[in-house]
């Protein structure tokens, strides 16, 4: 079947990695403050690398994303601290929102010149899991940038509920760029999420190494490439 359409997974894929980590620190510290509720840097650190364990275990073991509230509970708990339910609230979304007040994170060289054509050959789409910045603060980082209006359909896990390589996030994409799986390849940089996602719902799997570098993944991929300049020519010959 000939390729109608091409799914991207967003960080260390379309975009590249980025951490706030130190920032978000500074937002929960400065919060704790004003509360009365001060704690030093490094218990900071270990309440915030607990609930980054919490989500990672779901993320590996349930494949799906947790919210921000759960997150702040099990940091804020870790720190035994107890903060009114609007400051809670505000603080979430100021974590969230972090990307929307810099330039990271940033796409990956050669992404902007590849879309233009891409769009034209082919339905493009997105299939992302989240972490700590949703999927509402992801679309907003692509228009920032000029990205967005190349893609046809956008599929986020803490808007879906799953995470990859659960098929409902490949399968909801699909349905929206109306493309059978036969006729579409995802490119992603991890094996176990992308890779085996999309061929678990008979999708082409495309494996980029310019960023994980996860050479691991080879075995799974129908394709695999380095450079942005290298993806046309990769999807014809696929074709």
């Amino acid at each position: 079947m000939a390729l109608r359409a091409v799914t991207f997974d967003f960080w260390g894929t379309l975009y590249q990695n980025a951490y706030a980590h130190q920032e978000r620190l500074e937002l929960l510290g400065s919060v704790l403050e004003r509360h009365k509720q001060v704690r030093e840097m490094d218990e900071l650190e270990a309440a915030y690398s607990h609930a980054r364990s919490v989500w990672d275990r779901v993320w590996r073991d349930h494949q799906r994303s947790i919210p921000i509230e759960r997150w702040l509970e099990e940091l804020l708990g870790h720190l035994d601290v107890c903060l009114p339910a609007e400051a809670k609230r505000r603080l979430g979304e100021t974590i969230e929102s972090v990307y929307l007040r810099g330039d990271d994170p940033r796409p990956v060289l050669g992404v902007r010149d590849v879309l233009p054509s891409l769009n034209k050959r082919y339905r493009l789409g997105l299939i992302s899991d989240t972490g700590l910045t949703p999927g509402r603060v992801l679309r907003e980082v692509m228009r920032r940038d000029g990205l967005l209006s190349y893609f046809d359909a956008l599929t986020f896990s803490d808007e879906v509920g799953v995470a990859k390589p659960q098929p409902e996030p490949f399968l909801r994409t699909l349905d929206v760029l109306g493309v059978e799986a036969p006729g579409a390849a995802h490119i992603g940089d991890l094996p176990e999420t992308d890779l085996r996602g999309a061929r678990g719902v008979g999708m082409k799997a495309i494996l980029f190494l310019g960023i994980s570098h996860r050479e691991d993944g080879r075995k799974l991929a129908d394709a695999v490439f380095e450079d942005y300049g290298e993806l046309g020519a990769l999807l014809e010959r696929l074709e």
